[in-house]
């Protein structure tokens, strides 16, 4: 197989047998050969998991495929090609991947494609509210409408590189029994690297926000250290004072420097990022091993019902929902 080997799925020559595997692991879809006869062909599928990032292996030798997807794709889908090529068709427009571009589809896309032969993908497939999570956090807001990513990916350019070498960086460690991309308490930061990098390198409709925010931050090193000590210990007492004073402004400077650099006050700030840690622990944790009220108390908020409507108005459900798993 060659990539991802410790992690095989599948290796057959059936190609009913890879198609439903394939469509356990990605999206339900048609698998046509397009050479004459029946030919002979071998199929190979690997899976490594790292929390909301998944890397899927497919190879397929014998025959050119053609791909059509039964159903929406419902996460996003970065299709990478590490042999051949892939005409991949979005209604009227195409991408065709190979070793210089990808293809970056976004969920309630329907697509088609044609898979060369001796074609072989890797897919990074990122779950779209993990996604939208991690924007979310760095935009410091709600984002109201979905994230869509332009969906020509082009490998050559340097920020894309960059994350392109990350991916094979990656790939290259999980080769290693017991390496720190394998180990679940590590996969977080490999997950949260990727997911950075895809937002910040990849255009997409939220672009020309986070581009304002990274340049306000460069022009006001006072506010990256101001975040640094609210992501440091978001449950600390973090009033506009105690924060300014530890940056050497006054209040007034301060919520002056944070409206220029990010949009919102400092009190907004921490607001966002106390109210991002109680979901992540009310995701987590098993229903009857806490509260709300204990979790939103843990992380800074002493008015429990506030604590909802914020996260009704950020989650678009209430907190117990999220604890249970039914939201």
């Amino acid at each position: 197989m060659g990539v991802l080997e410790r992690f095989a799925v599948l290796s057959s020559p059936d190609l009913d047998e890879f198609r439903h595997s394939v469509s356990q692991l990605l999206t339900p879809h048609r698998l046509t050969p397009l050479a004459p006869g029946t030919p002979e062909v071998r199929t190979d599928l690997a899976k490594a998991s790292l929390g909301p990032v998944s890397l899927v292996y497919c190879r397929n030798l014998g025959t050119e495929l053609g791909v059509q997807l039964t159903e929406q794709v419902d996460y996003y889908d970065i299709n990478l090609a590490l042999h051949g090529r892939n005409r991949v068709v979005f209604g009227r427009d195409e991408v065709v991947v190979d070793q210089a571009r990808a293809a970056v589809i976004s969920p309630r896309m329907q697509v088609d494609m044609r898979l060369s032969d001796d074609y072989r993908q890797l897919h990074v497939r990122v779950e779209r509210q993990a996604l939208t999570e991690h924007l979310e956090a760095m935009l410091g807001c709600s984002a109201s409408a979905v994230l869509r990513f332009r969906p020509d990916m082009d490998l050559t350019a340097p920020a894309i590189g960059s994350w392109w070498r990350t991916v094979r960086s990656l790939l290259r460690e999980l080769d290693h029994p017991g390496s720190l991309a394998e180990l679940s308490p590590a996969a977080v930061p490999w997950a949260n690297l990727l997911m950075t990098g895809l937002l910040l390198a990849q255009p997409h409709n939220y672009s020309p926000q986070l581009d304002r925010i990274a340049t306000g931050l460069h022009q006001q090193p006072p506010v990256r250290r101001v975040m640094e000590i609210v992501e440091g210990d978001p449950s600390a007492g973090l009033s506009v004072e105690r924060l300014a004073r530890a940056v050497r402004m006054t209040p007034r400077s301060l919520q002056r420097h944070f409206r220029s650099a990010l949009g919102m006050s400092p009190h907004e700030y921490v607001q966002q990022v106390r109210l991002a840690r109680a979901h992540e622990e009310l995701r987590a944790a098993e229903p009857h091993s806490v509260t709300v009220t204990e979790v939103a108390l843990r992380w800074g908020f002493t008015h429990v019902p506030r604590f909802a409507a914020l996260y009704r108005k950020r989650y678009g459900t209430n907190p117990s929902h999220t604890l249970r798993g039914t939201a």
